[in-house]
């Protein structure tokens, strides 16, 4: 495999690994999430199911275009495609920085969760109080 082929191969496989980890992620809370937000008014409980495969889909998306190729030593596409070690801390540091924004947009949404827990209690709470 030559340089080139290897940086569109780990470039694409990254970017998906990443949007598979967050929808898994995702998909393994639902039932939880479903859980959760089930004691909330039907339009916000909505609203937060939905969101939450959204935001860390687009949280690893983010995470994963924050890393550039281009550093002090390598300032041409093709000084990219000639040294396959960068490429490989590249790749790496993608990977881990996808990892990093989806653990804190996990504990994000769940502060967000529980603010809106507090403030806009759901109808049975409002029938009991």
């Amino acid at each position: 495999m030559t340089n080139e082929q290897y940086l569109i191969v780990s470039y694409f496989s990254a970017a998906g690994g990443g949007v598979v980890a967050a929808a898994l992620t995702a998909l393994l809370l639902r039932s939880r999430l479903g859980g959760a937000v089930s004691s909330l008014a039907k339009p916000i409980g909505r609203i937060m199911r939905r969101a939450l495969p959204t935001w860390l889909i687009l949280l690893v998306l983010f995470a994963f275009m924050s890393v550039s190729y281009l550093d002090c030593s390598h300032h041409t596409y093709q000084q990219v495609v000639e040294d396959r070690r960068h490429m490989v801390n590249v790749t790496h540091n993608q990977l881990e920085d996808m990892a990093i924004f989806l653990a804190v947009g996990l504990l994000t949404f769940a502060m967000v969760l529980a603010v809106t827990l507090v403030v806009c209690p759901g109808e049975e709470t409002k029938k009991s109080a």
